[in-house]
């Protein structure tokens, strides 16, 4: 049965009811360790992990490229596992729909096998919980989550099914049927009020020096495209905070990149965006929750410019900063209804800053150049990144876990617009790069998708997934920066044990790639690099996954590119 007539009322039989209307809502995957026995999958494949938490990750990678929210099946003795995705998925406004077994009515507090309140275990990163007491419930409580998971702001829902016996059948039919308009995100658009239009228009004609920094909501309303016409009209910087890297074409003349302290110092490219937009003094807030990670701990733009804010969530808009004008809209819509206000007030642009722009990069790229073409043994991590920058373009999804592999990505690879680039930047946490590139992937078949890890992220609980990987043929590439430490722990941890977090001599990840049946690539030496990347991504297009275990300097690292400590840095090669 096609998905439309799916979607359209009809009765199945109770027992069929929760997964006749996943059916009926167009889903393609369900990831985690329940498989649901009357799932068709010919139409809905399960994508079955080895650790729960890797189940949320992965669907939050699916959702955030596909515009579609993830859905999660969890065992009962699972469900704690899964909050890491869920966390990240909260963080990030990303629609999730999570089914989790509580207990039966009569069961509960009398010490049942797995017992535990999975409401309350569940709760504190969730935006909703909905209660399923009945099988002849489910289909309307499905929809109901996928109401409230795709309006507003988006996130992640929790389908709390209270089970009888796990084997009794049910007698009778259900009615089952979609509501398409919550198929996919943003449900429903919210148009700014038009008094507020007006003040920001008024605000932008005064403007001398105006900038822009979008944020991950240009993500979740699919509004590339309405921030370059705004940007064309304004002629001004674009910056984006990292969870909204991508919201800009950063090979255009007016990005500055992504601004965040973690990519401050000489080599991060965070300090062009955070010296150009220090300077603007009218700032277009869009979609972003002003964080202190994105913000230079709230100093970035400067307090004391004038402030748009425009943003689904009121409780982001004003939360750090007082703006000048609030704009509570959808970002598609708001940024459309900002262009044409602009343009019927005859808006002319301000002198362009595109040639500053351009000597702060070139500067920086000077910089940079010291290590991006290192021929040392063991390899530069710049060099790596490098190497990887000369792959990356409109068809590639970057995916990158937390800590220094982030670093690098987010700094010296530039992206084009649209879903180009994922990081765990609601948690920061380690351990979440491979699944989220799986979902990535599932997601968008025919795009290469590369994911870098630290040696510390894929031995946190995500390793086992490699063999997810190459079972359901999820072609992604994983570059491992082999360094034998946890670089970014070790680098700012200022206690006398810092080699406690090394792993010294370091792990041979090409050998357990192989073991958990991928193809797996030793890479020591700087020449080898190319050809090993682009074995991978030919490999990726086969639906072969490939990790290429790149072995680099124990000691380097973005903030210390030529080693040292923080406190007594080496200097650059002479």
């Amino acid at each position: 049965m096609a998905v439309a007539d799916r979607a359209a009322p009809h009765r199945v039989p109770v027992d069929q009811g929760f997964a006749e209307t996943l059916a009926a809502y167009g889903v393609e995957f369900v990831f985690g360790m329940k498989v649901f026995q009357e799932l068709d999958t010919s139409t809905i494949q399960p994508i079955v992990i080895h650790f729960e938490g890797t189940a949320s990750l992965m669907a939050y990678g699916y959702a955030r490229i596909s515009g579609k929210p993830g859905i999660v099946a969890i065992n009962k003795p699972g469900n704690p596992n899964v909050l890491m995705g869920m966390h990240e998925a909260w963080q990030s406004s990303v629609p999730l729909i999570v089914h989790v077994d509580g207990m039966a009515p009569a069961q509960i507090g009398k010490h049942a096998t797995y017992e535990h309140d999975t409401a309350g275990v569940v709760r504190v990163f969730s935006k909703a919980i909905v209660d399923a007491w009945a099988p002849a419930t489910y289909p309307e409580q499905l929809r109901k989550a996928f109401r409230v998971a795709t309006t507003g702001r988006p996130g992640p829902v929790v389908f709390h099914q209270h089970a009888g016996e796990r084997f009794e059948r049910h007698a009778g039919e259900v009615e089952v049927f979609a509501e398409p308009q919550y198929m996919r995100y943003p449900a429903h658009r919210t148009p700014p009020e038009p008094e507020a239009i007006e003040r920001a228009v008024e605000a932008l004609l005064h403007a001398e020096r105006p900038g822009i920094v979008a944020g991950g909501g240009i993500y979740l309303s699919r509004a590339w495209d309405e921030l370059r016409a705004l940007a064309d009209l304004l002629d001004c910087p674009v910056a984006t905070t990292i969870s909204g890297k991508g919201a800009f074409d950063e090979h255009d003349p007016r990005s500055v990149g992504s601004t965040g302290d973690i990519q401050g110092g000489r080599y991060g490219r965070g300090r062009v965006a955070a010296q150009v937009i220090k300077e603007c003094d009218t700032v277009l807030l869009v979609g972003t929750r002003t964080n202190q990670m994105a913000t230079n701990s709230w100093t970035l733009p400067d307090p004391s410019s004038t402030l748009i804010h425009l943003d689904i969530d009121p409780e982001n808009i004003g939360r750090n900063y007082r703006p000048e004008v609030e704009l509570l809209a959808d970002a598609k819509v708001g940024l459309q209804a900002l262009t044409a206000a602009l343009v019927a007030a005859g808006y002319q642009p301000r002198p362009s800053r595109s040639n500053e722009i351009r000597q702060l990069l070139d500067t920086w790229s000077e910089d940079s150049s010291l290590f991006m073409g290192s021929t040392q043994v063991p390899i530069h991590p710049g060099r790596l990144v490098h190497e990887v920058s000369k792959v990356v373009g409109a068809n590639t999804i970057l995916v990158s876990d937390g800590s220094s592999p982030f670093m690098w990505a987010s700094s010296h690879i530039l992206v084009d617009a649209g879903p180009t680039f994922i990081s765990p930047r609601g948690t920061g946490a380690i351990g979440t790069g491979l699944p989220m590139a799986m979902g990535a992937k599932l997601a968008a078949p025919a795009r290469d998708v590369i994911c870098f890890e630290g040696d510390g992220g894929i031995t946190c609980g995500i390793l086992s997934e490699l063999e997810t990987a190459a079972r359901h043929r999820i072609g992604v590439t994983t570059i491992v920066f082999n360094n034998a430490t946890l670089g970014h722990e070790r680098v700012n941890y200022t206690g006398p044990q810092g080699d406690a977090m090394d792993f010294l001599p370091g792990i041979d990840f090409a050998k357990v790639a192989e073991g958990l049946r991928c193809e797996g690539i030793r890479v020591e030496q700087p020449e080898e690099l190319a050809p090993a990347i682009a074995r991978g991504l030919e490999n990726g297009r086969q639906g072969k996954p490939t990790l290429l275990d790149v072995v680099l300097h124990h000691d380097q690292y973005l903030r210390l590119p030529f080693g040292g400590t923080p406190t007594a840095p080496a200097g650059p090669p002479v």
